[in-house]
């Protein structure tokens, strides 16, 4: 039987990749910060769940609930980093929040998981949940577009590393439009909006096949093209 960590798994689209895993027979191990949460995803799980508080704001803190996790699992095939915030105020302290959880935390149990499975385990699986966002810096998300970008690059730089260590480590970049989540509640211009159970299914799919890069759903990869191309003439005004 597979095992999987989720970093995130609360509410959205963690929530519903657990679920989805779950029926394809994965023992799952579940983190967030709000256990009561967590409590009821496991009862929705078909098969056995281990359940953490983790707060990844707290960077060496999860990365100890991270091992212990890992150990009380008896190891693990797949670590999922699905935590992340948005905001679009461009407040300092909520933006630094938002550094803290979506790159911080992503790079500092990612780099954990990768030498985890270098020394333990000779493979294994990272999959981080970015967003279409990371393409290009964008007016109404500076701070958001930008961790993106970041995690595509740090994702990107590890599965380069895992080639050159010739590691059988594989790197998933999940990359989501805009799916209907708690984050998304209440925004303005969203248009191809998917349900996060849909997500979950694409993003299990492309887990399995250990994708390199995946845009949930599908058609997103056609604006990906299209934004990595736009003038900035074009760009400025949108």
């Amino acid at each position: 039987m597979k095992k999987a960590i989720i970093i995130g798994a609360s509410s959205g689209i963690g929530k519903e990749l657990a679920i989805e895993l779950s029926k394809r027979g994965f023992e799952l191990g579940l983190t967030a910060r709000r256990l009561n949460l967590l409590d009821e995803l496991s009862n929705l799980c078909v098969n056995k769940t281990y359940i953490e508080f983790m707060d990844v704001e707290k960077h060496e803190e999860s990365i100890e609930i991270l091992q212990k996790l890992i150990e009380r699992m008896g190891g693990i095939d797949i670590l999922i980093y699905n935590a992340g915030i948005g905001d679009s105020s461009g407040l300092f302290v909520k933006e630094n929040q938002m550094f803290n959880i979506n790159m911080v935390g992503f790079a500092a149990l990612s780099r954990h998981a990768y030498h985890y499975f270098k020394k333990e385990k000779k493979e294994g699986h990272i999959v981080g949940v970015s967003s279409i966002a990371g393409v290009r810096g964008m007016r109404m998300a500076v701070g958001y577009a930008a961790t993106k970008a970041f995690m595509w690059n740090y994702m990107e730089g590890l599965r380069h590393k895992a080639a050159a260590e010739k590691l059988p480590i594989a790197i998933t970049d999940i990359r989501p439009g805009f799916i209907e989540t708690d984050m998304t509640k209440g925004q303005k211009g969203m248009f191809w909006v998917q349900s996060a159970e849909k997500a979950a299914r694409q993003i299990a799919d492309a887990i399995a096949r250990k994708s390199k890069v995946a845009y949930i759903t599908r058609r997103w990869w056609l604006m990906k093209q299209l934004f990595s191309v736009m003038p900035d003439f074009i760009w400025n005004k949108t």
